[in-house]
């Protein structure tokens, strides 16, 4: 290659380099969270947020409905509810960490992290060593990871689990029509025509406290799938997303982490190209 045309092309490099530097820091960072890719996980980490809260507030008013029946034979049961709000104070803290990681990680990435690869990068190329470049790359994985991972999860979470999701709203649709109706009747006697006007609100078979502990032991049941379906969603997925992101683009970039515990002879092939591509670019 023509030693002028090198040098222009190595220019160019270091020049597009810096655009890209001062492009993301100043143009990226404050306009990449308004991209209509990321106001949609935005609006759907909301709609999320939403249901987990009617879920929430369905379990803690029918625990508190079956506490407030004629004697005291739904006080476990309505204890067993009320400790599954805990499970769903972690699933909102979940959203709120992916609404956190779009509002002030993608601008942070853009202003900070990309910043400093790019500028790694400039420093490769001024000084040929190759430490540089590999820092500059952990660092450029980091920041997709961080920039797509909570539109990929989002997108994943809606495709597989939106049939659960319409099982979770019948659930609380079920539990507040319930709690609702039955709040007139919690302070009357536990007499024949009680059980009839619960059978008549909940549709339902109950002539007696079997019945109705049977009915709302089905409830719980309906409570724990939902929550089952939510972790799911909103725990499992998106966390899976993130080390799925991660591992796939640390492959791509091939980093040493991610050799170790292949076998021997692959290793010893890897090897050998590593040290052919640092016999090349020493003869250049």
């Amino acid at each position: 290659m023509d030693a002028r045309l090198k040098k222009n092309i190595f220019i160019a490099k270091i020049a597009l380099l810096i655009f890209l530097t001062v492009f993301s820091f100043f143009v990226a960072s404050s306009k990449a969270v308004k991209l209509p890719v990321f106001e949609k996980s935005v609006s759907t980490l909301e709609e999320s947020k939403s249901v987990v809260m009617k879920v929430t507030g369905a379990t803690i008013g029918l625990s508190f409905i079956i506490s407030m029946l004629p004697d005291d034979w739904g006080t476990p049961l309505a204890d067993t509810i009320a400790d599954l709000n805990k499970y769903f104070v972690l699933l909102l803290g979940m959203l709120f960490l992916e609404g956190l990681l779009i509002s002030k990680g993608i601008p942070v990435t853009f202003k900070i992290l990309v910043p400093i690869a790019l500028i790694l990068l400039i420093a490769y190329l001024l000084t040929n060593k190759k430490i540089f470049k590999i820092i500059a790359k952990k660092i450029i994985v980091l920041s997709l990871v961080v920039i797509f991972a909570v539109p990929c999860s989002t997108t994943i979470s809606n495709w597989l689990c939106n049939g659960g999701m319409t099982y979770v709203n019948e659930t609380v649709t079920s539990a507040e029509e319930g709690t609702d109706k039955v709040e007139d009747l919690s302070g009357t006697e536990a007499d024949k025509g009680f059980y009839e006007k619960i059978s008549a609100i909940f549709s339902t078979a109950i002539d007696g406290v079997k019945d109705l502990f049977n009915y709302y032991k089905g409830m719980l049941g309906k409570f724990i799938n939902s929550l089952a379906i939510l972790v799911v969603a909103y725990f499992v997925i998106p966390v899976a997303t993130f080390l799925l992101l991660l591992w796939i683009l640390n492959q791509l970039f091939q980093f040493e982490g991610f050799r170790m515990g292949v076998p021997k002879v692959l290793k010893v092939k890897l090897d050998k190209e590593s040290v052919n591509e640092t016999e090349i670019e020493e003869a250049e």
